[in-house]
């Protein structure tokens, strides 16, 4: 847009007030103030974005929700299984020092709660399908 003395100049509303600085988020008072990301394929991505719309969540929420209270699906593999093994031997350590679990880190008993629900399923599997390997 030409003004004047053929300057060129941006529309600028008059709403909007002059000189002001974006606001920035301030991380330090936010209750969640860690970022994680992934990667997904574009038809997973539109799985998942269908997934959130039906339940009418947050993204964050949804993704919080499902992370910590879905069942979870583990296909063994030698790197989860060497991960598995790695996670009980410190738990095996922790118990070690501390019999009567008493003051177990929220982490580790999240890990240790995890590893029991993944041996529950194995077995629940084995029962069920007549005591075959599955």
């Amino acid at each position: 847009m030409k003004i004047d003395g053929g300057e060129d100049k941006i529309y600028r509303r008059s709403t909007q007030s002059k000189g002001t600085k974006p606001k920035r988020k301030n991380e330090k008072n936010r209750l969640r103030n860690t970022i994680m990301n992934f990667r997904v394929s574009p038809k997973e991505k539109e799985l998942i974005e269908a997934r959130i719309s039906a339940t009418g969540m947050e993204k964050a929420d949804f993704f919080i929700q499902s992370c910590l209270y879905q069942t979870i699906l583990v296909r063994g593999n030698i790197r989860s299984f060497t991960e598995i093994r790695n996670r009980i031997e410190e738990l095996a350590k922790t118990i070690h020092r501390n019999p009567r679990l008493e003051e177990m880190d929220p982490a580790q008993a999240e890990t240790l709660k995890t590893i029991l629900e993944i041996l529950d399923r194995r077995f629940e599997k084995e029962e069920t399908s007549g005591g075959k390997n599955v």
